[in-house]
């Protein structure tokens, strides 16, 4: 006589999950912008630590090891305008992009999201069991990415006033001169620099809540930064920040 096999605990949970819906909630704009702001993270990360300390030196001729601290600084130098670029892209969408990106969804402005900023502490908390029904950043989450443009904006300044110091011609020097009466050129260096430690401190945070999230929740957290769509609303209830529910 055949017999059938159990299901796992896991086929029972996703059995007992009421049916999801999907919501576009990060348009095309905004994905692009993202990965390219993680890929110019990245290619600042490593050239600038060659910066830092050189590790290869040589007789300082083209195309030997020497020659390599211009060239990282040449690389180093292009994706940081592709960052700025990228940057003050963002910034601009979040005035125009669909409801879940633009700057209102970041701060808790309204009764109805600093109600599920309470609701979210608590749920990180372990006071609460599940986290408020939301499609996109979650009221922690929202503050955290306004933070982090604060601190890329800082990082721009920075390194356009060291860009400018290098180069120390105009229009470079006429438009960001400045900085240095702001601060000496050795604190600039030391904010850029460890600004940049925030940032990996940030990514390896910001990649563990997304899988340890959408593992837990199974709301597609990682995929909608590539298809821009969550699975993170029931059928049959309405998030606070869906566009048929007013809030408060």
């Amino acid at each position: 006589m055949a017999t059938t096999a159990r299901p796992s605990r896991r086929q029972l949970a996703a059995a007992a999950r009421p049916a999801r819906r999907s919501i576009y909630v990060f348009e095309l704009p905004v994905r692009i912008v993202h990965w390219t702001i993680v890929a110019a993270l990245i290619v600042l990360t490593i050239t600038g630590f060659y910066l830092y300390d050189p590790f290869t030196r040589g007789s300082g001729m083209p195309g030997q090891p020497g020659f390599t601290l211009a060239e990282m600084r040449f690389v180093h130098e292009t994706a940081g305008f592709v960052f700025i670029a990228a940057v003050i892209f963002r910034i601009y969408w979040a005035f125009v992009g669909n409801q879940y990106v633009h700057w209102r969804a970041l701060l808790p402005l309204t009764k109805a999201q600093r109600s599920d900023l309470r609701d979210t502490t608590r749920f990180y908390a372990y006071l609460r069991r599940d986290p408020p029904l939301l499609n996109g950043h979650n009221p922690l989450a929202g503050m955290a990415y306004v933070l982090l443009y604060l601190g890329f904006i800082v990082t721009i300044i920075t390194g356009l006033g060291l860009f400018a110091w290098v180069l120390h011609v105009p229009p470079w020097t006429t438009l960001f001169g400045w900085t240095w009466s702001v601060m000496s050129v050795q604190t600039m260096m030391l904010i850029h620099f460890f600004l940049m430690f925030m940032y990996i401190g940030f990514a390896i945070h910001h990649v563990y809540s997304a899988v340890l999230y959408d593992l837990e929740e199974r709301n597609g957290e990682l995929s909608s930064m590539i298809t821009g769509y969550k699975d993170d609303v029931l059928e049959g209830e309405t998030p606070r920040d869906d566009p048929r529910r007013a809030q408060a």
